[in-house]
């Protein structure tokens, strides 16, 4: 599964940063110059401000995996808590050490007491507090700046999945293929004819529901019957030369889905190892629940293809889905091609049960 990567702040960041700090130690140098000679007055500026710029680094780049979680406040303060702290007394630390070396080196110089001390972790606490604001507050940014970008392109994807369903559903070769059926039951079999009929209406009014209402997701029920529509019609026009074998365990039913997931996988096998065969083939179309996910196996009896050859095709539905669920599920959905036991193609498609992101 792919997970999309955390942004890192660009090169004018951490430009602004550095000159930030560089206003910091001229400021510092500027205040105990007023007290003590020039020389010892820079040394101790750098010695104060050098470990928090260096830590502040570690700290602004930490907060990206530190972001606010409603469901875990407490865990995001202690461990917010706990990094401030940590960073604090390393500042602290580093500066004595920094003190006390350039002490050692001058022979002479500032020997800090413990009220310096204090003043100065208290300076530390506040200035890495500051960091950790300000790394919070650009990674929230560049999430908030990513989010959008993935509305963006779901809407895009969503659009393309809807007119690569249509052109798929209605395209002349379905279309032709079904009416021809359909004029031959009309004579032998009026009562089957309307039948198919139905099919074809539930078909239209199924995408018609996902197109008014701008769905991205729909209850798996309603994905399951949109399915078997299809395959009803795909059977009126291949008739025992498709093989069906159709399973939804009944607590799958509510979870939601995004519609049209699962027509191209499907229509794949179809097209691919069933309707080029004089002899046809068979098609498993099985549903269950796994913890916390959803998985649906499609399999085919037909020649079996790698999952490179799959993606490679020229026709569009499979690459087009799987484009659309990494983006709709951010990396938690899964769709796997391999070949089967007896030759064929199984393709696995996982989906976390609790729907997409981008529709919450």
């Amino acid at each position: 599964m792919l997970k999309p990567a955390a942004s890192a702040p660009s090169r004018g960041f951490w430009t602004a940063y550095a000159a930030g700090f560089l206003a910091l130690t001229a400021a510092y140098a500027a205040i105990f110059a007023t007290g003590a000679p020039a020389a010892l007055a820079l040394r101790g500026a750098v010695a104060a401000m050098l470990p928090n710029a260096l830590l502040g680094v570690a700290g602004v780049r930490l907060a990206g995996g530190l972001h606010w979680q409603a469901d875990r406040r407490a865990a995001f303060v202690f461990r917010n808590l706990g990094l401030l702290i940590a960073l604090t007394v390393l500042a602290t630390t580093w500066w004595m050490a920094l003190v006390a070396v350039d002490t050692w080196l001058q022979g002479s110089g500032f020997r800090p007491t413990w009220q310096i001390v204090v003043w100065q972790t208290l300076v530390n606490s506040l200035l890495q507090l500051a960091l950790a604001a300000l790394g919070h507050a650009w990674h929230a940014g560049a999430r908030a700046a990513r989010e959008a970008e993935r509305a963006a392109h779901a809407e895009g994807l969503r659009a393309r999945a809807q007119l690569a369903l249509w052109r798929s559903q209605l395209n002349p070769h379905f279309v032709l293929n079904t009416l021809h059926a359909l004029l031959g039951l009309v004579r032998r079999d009026p009562a089957q004819a309307e039948a198919a009929l139905e099919r074809l209406g539930e078909l239209l009014r199924f995408g018609l529901h996902v197109h008014q209402g701008e769905l991205d997701q729909v209850a798996f029920r309603e994905e399951w019957a949109f399915v078997r529509s299809y395959l009803a019609l795909e059977e009126l026009r291949l008739g025992q030369r498709l093989r069906l074998t159709l399973s939804a365990d009944q607590d799958v039913m509510e979870v939601p889905v995004p519609p049209f997931a699962l027509q191209p996988l499907v229509e794949n096998a179809i097209a691919h190892a069933i309707a080029p065969r004089r002899e046809g083939g068979r098609l498993e179309l099985r549903a269950r629940r796994v913890p916390g996910r959803l998985r649906v196996t499609v399999q085919d009896n037909g020649p079996g293809v790698s999952e490179a050859s799959v993606l490679a095709s020229p026709r569009l539905g499979l690459r087009l889905l799987r484009d659309r669920l990494a983006t709709l599920y951010a990396g938690e959905a899964r769709l796997a091609f391999e070949v089967a036991d007896d030759g064929g193609l199984r393709v696995q498609l996982e989906l976390p049960d609790g729907g997409c992101r981008e529709a919450a």
